[in-house]
């Protein structure tokens, strides 16, 4: 089929470029319902464009939003090597029944082939956030046509953000902050220099549950950063106390990086306000690490160590883009209330397998040892055999886990699943 494409470009991109520019970039394709729990969000099967990289999100008011990458170039943002051409749109379903059924296709984030800014080229990767005290949602993509790993200080990879005022209905024309993100890092990072390349993660913007600063609770967003000549600079982390208008470096761009992982990584908090860091290392498995607050509300305090645990090595997990997710639980056992974790991830060296790791938190100081994170963690529910591969979630107002994930790879995409899960499930029944 693929073959078939590229060998017949002329006329086939033409006509998808046509439908994609079109005054609601629908794709035209159908969510399916698998199981009584598990629909096809957006269908790679039945697309002759890729979806990849899913990103989910629950309003205030209970909607959720599901967006992904549309690929026109078939390739990462700034990867147009296949076809051609670069353009990538982000496109958005929605569902007012907590993923039972879902709206028609729309962009969000529109690329235009031809575009006299570059950042406009392009937009893919995308993160997302609803606000929990009002109706605005952020959505953020990596944007242009050059990649990450070719990017340069003056040639660089940009950040841009979009905004919703009305809960994901209608979306402004994006902003684009890559030059305050770059700016921390200039002359500061270790060894001095700037930054090439700097990849917001996709999947879950972490907005904070107990730190507010002003009319928001406080975001945050990791990314790997590198340097020509030096590309394992690490990962850090940005925070936001205003929903994403403006951004600093949690810590300081002058320390050594808080991981050593040179890949996406997820931040959740912990229950005592601090952040747990979780990284896709770049040869396979996890890394975490905590920052530890003084004074959380100026953002003051340091990072541990991090740690590897000892089963999610690169034997026994994928370098894989997955989410972490902190969780009010019932120990089935005891009755007892405790704080849960739970980590997305290929259970597999391969991109197959998509399921869970979770953990009991202990209460207290130990919460925040980064060593408590190294041991603990063990295997829930696999969802899958198959191929498959990137994942996100949150939890929504009902109590279920709303995931969502590539499955069944072909044609340089994936399906987009969503399941609504239990935490029982999840833990086979030790905790609900």
């Amino acid at each position: 089929m693929q073959n078939l494409i590229i060998m017949n470009s002329k006329f086939v991109i033409s006509m998808l470029i046509a439908i994609c520019l079109g005054a609601t970039c629908s794709t035209k394709v159908y969510a399916q319902q698998t199981t009584a729990k598990e629909i096809v969000v957006f269908n790679n099967a039945e697309s002759p464009i890729p979806f990849r990289i899913p990103a989910i999100a629950q309003t205030r008011r209970g909607t959720l939003l599901a967006a992904c990458d549309y690929r026109i170039s078939k390739a990462d943002v700034g990867w147009g090597n296949q076809n051609g051409l670069f353009q990538v749109n982000v496109v958005m379903r929605t569902s007012d029944d907590r993923g039972l059924t879902w709206s028609d296709s729309v962009c969000v984030a529109r690329g235009n082939e031809q575009a006299v800014e570059r950042r406009r080229i392009a937009y893919g990767d995308p993160s997302l956030v609803a606000d929990r005290t009002s109706d605005e949602v952020l959505l953020h993509c990596v944007a242009g046509n050059v990649g990450y790993q070719r990017a340069t200080r003056h040639d660089p990879q940009h950040a841009v953000f979009f905004r919703s005022m009305d809960g994901g209905k209608t979306w402004d024309d994006g902003t684009d902050l890559t030059e305050m993100i770059h700016g921390f890092y200039d002359g500061k990072i270790p060894g001095s220099g700037q930054a090439d390349g700097i990849f917001l993660t996709s999947g879950r913007i972490m907005q904070s549950r107990y730190i507010k600063v002003g009319k928001y609770y406080r975001l945050y967003i990791a990314h790997p950063l590198r340097q020509k000549g030096r590309d394992r600079i690490g990962t850090y982390v940005i925070y936001s106390d205003d929903f994403g208008r403006s951004w600093q470096v949690l810590g300081g761009a002058t320390m050594e990086a808080p991981s050593t992982a040179q890949d996406e990584s997820k931040v959740e908090e912990l229950p005592n306000g601090d952040v747990l860091l979780s990284c896709r290392e770049l040869t396979g498995g996890r890394k975490f690490n905590v920052f530890s607050y003084t004074n959380a509300r100026k953002a003051i305090g340091h990072w541990g160590k991090e740690v590897m645990p000892d089963n999610m090595t690169a034997k026994e997990v994928n370098a894989c883009n997955g989410e972490i997710l902190m969780l009010r639980a019932r120990k089935v056992a005891t009755g007892k209330r405790v704080w849960l974790a739970l980590q997305s991830v290929p259970l597999s060296a391969r991109r197959d397998s998509v399921g869970f790791f979770y953990k009991e938190v202990p209460t207290g100081k130990r919460m925040s040892d980064t060593q408590t994170w190294k041991q603990g963690w063990q295997k829930g529910l696999r969802l899958t055999d198959r191929s498959s591969c990137y994942s996100t979630m949150v939890r929504m107002d009902n109590g279920r886990i709303a995931f969502l994930y590539e499955r069944d790879g072909q044609n340089g995409g994936y399906d987009i699943v969503f399941q609504s899960l239990s935490v029982r499930e999840i833990t086979g029944g030790k905790f609900k």
